[in-house]
């Protein structure tokens, strides 16, 4: 299918949606901030920055001790995005990470709903390119995706995995078997380079979309002609994740599962029905018991939760359609986690997700993120709403008009791509069943009654700018480069007091410098080393150093300290094999833990806008 004309000016149109999404960060991306999550930006810029440093000074892609020093940071079990990182990385050495950042933000949606306007096309599934359109308007920027690309550029971003199902379909078409599965290997190495989540889940959710989709005596038939392909794929993508993959789950800084907490992040019952905060209908103060804004995956709003059963009864006789629909019910319904919330409390009520949580690889799910893969199978089932009850009885009026342009299209492609895979039949997805010749379109009522009822369900979803704030300034000893006359190259620093933000500044300032240096400490998944399971944990452990200067910036107060609390900084300072400890004038109660830390470390120095302990080994 070529990508001219129309399909031209659709592209742009999605590019310019996501550029409007993203007005705020775009106004000035070296000074601004997303408001709602700058935690997940600042890791994100990080890894964008790592990512440059393995062209400029050879750093290992999948690990790193630039972070969470002594220890490191295992880069493979935490989202490193490298899929986007290297192929960017001119970029961020030219611009900067968070040009990079807001770049791959805007290319999330846009590219998530780009892939999907031609995967609907291309195979089949419709046949208007209206329908086609709207599907995957609604796939790329719908309220659980504008909610993902609140600094989640690695889950919004799924353009690959239409490209994935498309691959997928074509296994059963007669041709090159090798190169049907290369190309699916491919894919799936990339996506996996992007986010391992996402692609897991589409696997499941295409695995229960077959099973509700095939016919009994098909299944058989289906996997005996799928199998050669898929075995190339599997041999393939297994030899090149080898090694990346035994490092993700057993080299060093390797974990097992999330922490207890994270599965309970399940999407709350009464989600479904409300609107998002980013949706134009959108009410912050009614919604705030049942989601953070980054997680906001199963607002659909209660107009197009009507739509859907109807959409399904209308369409029941669509075999495609009605499987799109069971699925999407099944993976809503896991979504709500091992116990069910409603309006923010927990209930009697267990939901089928307990079953699955402390399976391999579930139990590195977060639930509310199952209900990711209900978007696109809506989208796909509005598509096809669209395309049967609204613009098909004028899809024959336009192919005749346009029929010798369709027709060298068609000619085109199949020379192209002969012979190509149009669905999981022989047939074509669309019309599966055959519409009958016998069948009456609906009248032109019927047709406005659907569309007008599309309107209410979608149009309250329309979304709006992503917030940003103001980014805070760094200090001057790091935005000059003044740190370079007292910060031996790639030394330690420990930023002090050492608590969470603490961590987020660090990270800040070391994007800042170009990671020239390392520091304790950070933001990051790491085994937990009091969980003899090793479960994942957010960030550091915290030594007692750390403890007790955090409990100084908390409240101002000066301790005397015993020669105990002495001796144990000087032993957590070896742990670190820290060079310098700093400490940033900006801090509230600053003077307070510059008096505990000369008493801990010997006195600082003062310089620019920071103090520096040099530390002597």
């Amino acid at each position: 299918m070529k990508i001219g004309g129309k399909n031209a000016l659709v592209v742009v149109s999605y590019v310019v949606f996501s550029v409007v999404l993203f007005q705020h960060l775009w106004a000035a991306p070296q000074e601004r901030m997303l408001a709602d999550n700058n935690q997940d930006q600042v890791f994100f810029e990080w890894v964008l920055t790592h990512a440059a440093r393995l062209f400029t000074h050879g750093d290992s892609p999948i690990f790193t001790d630039q972070l969470n020093a002594p220890l490191g940071v295992n880069l493979m079990a935490n989202t490193s995005i490298l899929g986007l990182a290297l192929p960017l990385a001119p970029v961020t050495l030219l611009f900067g990470a968070p040009v990079t950042f807001a770049l791959i933000s805007t290319i999330a949606p846009a590219g998530t709903a780009i892939s999907w306007f031609f995967m609907l096309l291309r195979c089949e599934v419709v046949r208007s390119r209206t329908a086609a359109y709207l599907g995957a308007l609604f796939c790329g920027f719908a309220p659980a995706m504008v909610s993902q690309t609140t600094a989640h550029p690695n889950i919004a971003g799924q353009f690959m995995i239409p490209l994935i199902l498309w691959a997928v379909f074509r296994m059963r078409q007669p041709g090159d078997t090798v190169r049907k599965g290369l190309v699916l290997a491919g894919l799936v190495v990339y996506q996996c380079f992007i986010n391992e989540e996402v692609l897991f889940l589409a696997a499941f959710a295409l695995l229960v979309f077959l099973l509700v989709y095939l016919r009994p005596s098909e299944m058989l038939p289906a996997a005996r002609a799928a199998l050669p392909a898929l075995g190339v794929t599997a041999l393939v993508a297994g030899v090149v994740m080898a090694y990346p993959l035994w490092h993700q789950f057993t080299g060093p800084q390797a974990y097992h599962g999330l922490p207890d907490f994270v599965h309970g992040f399940s999407a709350d019952f009464a989600s479904f029905s409300n609107f998002s905060r980013r949706s134009i209908l959108g009410d912050v103060t009614r919604i705030e018991k049942l989601g953070g804004p980054t997680e906001e995956n199963t607002f659909f709003g209660w107009p197009l939760l009507l739509l859907l059963p109807a959409a399904a009864v209308a369409l029941w006789r669509h075999r495609g359609a009605r499987a799109l629909f069971v699925t999407a019910v099944v993976f809503a319904l896991l979504s709500l986690g091992p116990v069910v919330r409603y309006q923010g409390e927990e209930t009697t009520w267990h939901g089928p997700w307990r079953f699955l949580v402390d399976l391999p690889l579930f139990d590195s799910v977060v639930p509310t993120r199952v209900a990711l893969v209900v978007t696109p199978l809506v989208g796909v089932l509005l598509a096809i709403l669209v395309d049967r009850f609204i613009v098909a009885p004028q899809v024959s009026e336009a192919a005749a008009v346009e029929s010798a342009p369709a027709a060298e299209d068609a000619a085109t492609d199949k020379a192209l791509d002969e012979p190509e895979a149009r669905s999981l039949d022989e047939g074509s997805f669309a019309s599966e069943p055959p519409v009958d010749v016998d069948d009456e379109p609906l009248p032109v009522a019927g047709r406005w009654l659907w569309t007008a009822a599309l309107a209410m369900a979608l149009l309250p979803l329309i979304p709006t700018p992503q917030p940003a704030n103001d980014r805070p300034l760094p200090p001057v000893f790091f935005s000059s480069g003044m740190w370079r006359e007292h910060v031996p190259q790639q030394a330690t620093v420990v930023v002090i007091p050492g608590g969470w933000w603490e961590g987020l500044d660090a990270m800040r300032w070391a994007v800042d410098a170009r990671i020239d240096f390392k520091i304790a400490g950070g933001y990051f998944l790491a085994p937990d080393p009091n969980d003899p399971e090793h479960r994942a944990m957010f960030g550091p452990t915290y030594p007692p150093t750390w403890s007790l200067l955090g409990q100084v910036g908390n409240d101002g107060v000066v301790p005397v300290l015993a020669p105990e609390q002495i001796a144990q900084a000087r032993a957590d300072l070896a742990y670190w094999k820290a060079d310098r400890v700093i400490l940033a004038d900006g801090h509230g109660n600053s003077d307070a833990i510059r008096q505990t830390a000369d008493q801990l470390f010997g006195p600082g120095e003062h310089i620019a806008d920071v103090w520096v302990w040099k530390v002597q080994r």
